[in-house]
């Protein structure tokens, strides 16, 4: 048992130190967070499952952007070449029309009927025309490059965008398809900083399923991961589009509520306990209640995230001392 955790912390440094080394922060760090996930104790196959899948389907995602770079790459290329060579012969037909120009322009000088003149005007007309179609297909060129430019730049565009959400998808717990931790901190940091700027309010909640072991203990844990997903739809569907969820811990959710006091964030959770006590959990037969406690705190100008998050945490463990199904303000 030892070798298996000591295993398992080498395992946990091993892809924190991929995360520092990698460059490509954005589109890995996700896969990271995921792999970090997978091997925490205690370990599921289920869990080990979702992940390889998850992971799968960023680096499938990953090697299509790579290849199609490389392809759009050695054809920009080509195309640049082309069109390189195209100008090297437009300077040397330039220069070949200038020496046509001024040989005619001496042989001008030297003529004294009109019949030896023609010829001379019918070259120059004739080098004109050679210059014109020149120019004319070097446009032509031209134009097709930027066209070819701009459509290939779409198509990274859109791959790159695809292997971002693929990536970002990684952060979510894929149980109840929350934000994990990771996505918590990114939130936080984005809410914050709105809060900053709009000299706003945000309020933290963090709550705690009741009784919950109780219910892994005699239903069993796939019942459990079911509860806490029926949790989460139950509050999704009553919390604003502009609120943020996400899974704390085992049965922890961190909801973000910006542009809230902590009073309104108060009677916000409130409610959402009502809504639950209406909303049964169904598994077989049974009709299970289900029940949280919360801890509510508004963010102050000088603290951070975390240190929100602790004094939430304190606000809900008093509620769970005091009787649970609580909401308490920190």
């Amino acid at each position: 048992m030892e070798i298996k955790e000591l295993l398992l912390k080498l395992l946990h440094l091993i892809i924190e130190n991929i995360g520092e080394l990698t460059l490509d922060q954005q589109c890995i760090q996700g896969q990271i967070d995921s792999l970090v996930r997978a091997v925490a104790p205690p370990l599921s196959l289920r869990r080990l499952d979702d992940a390889e899948r998850r992971l799968q389907e960023v680096i499938d995602r990953q090697h299509d952007a790579k290849t199609r770079t490389l392809e759009a790459q050695e054809a920009m290329r080509q195309m640049l070449s082309a069109f390189i060579d195209q100008l090297t012969a437009m300077n040397h037909s330039s220069t070949d029309f200038q020496n046509n120009l001024e040989q005619s322009a001496s042989e001008i000088s030297e003529v004294h009927t009109l019949e030896d003149l023609t010829p001379l005007l019918q070259r120059v007309i004739d080098a004109t025309r050679a210059m014109a179609q020149d120019t004319a297909s070097a446009r032509d060129q031209l134009e097709e490059l930027q066209e070819k430019v701009l459509t290939t730049d779409a198509e990274l565009a859109k791959l790159h965008e695809e292997l971002h959400h693929a990536s970002a998808s990684a952060r979510h717990d894929p149980l109840t398809d929350a934000l994990n931790r990771r996505g918590l901190a990114e939130a936080l940091a984005r809410e914050i900083a709105s809060m900053q700027r709009k000299d706003s309010p945000l309020c933290v909640s963090l709550l705690d399923v009741d009784n919950f072991k109780k219910i892994n203990d005699r239903l069993g844990h796939a019942t459990g991961d079911e509860a806490l997903v029926h949790l989460v739809n139950v509050v999704r569907h009553y919390m604003r589009p502009i609120d943020t969820l996400a899974r704390y811990g085992g049965e922890e959710f961190v909801i973000l509520m910006p542009d809230t006091r902590q009073e309104e964030g108060i009677e916000t959770m409130k409610r959402l306990q009502r809504e639950l006590t209406k909303n049964f959990f169904l598994t077989g037969n049974e009709r299970i209640l289900i029940t949280f406690s919360a801890g509510v705190t508004q963010l102050t100008s000088d603290e951070s995230g975390e240190e929100a998050i602790r004094r939430a945490d304190q606000a809900m463990y008093l509620a769970k001392r005091t009787g649970k199904n609580r909401v308490l303000g920190g």
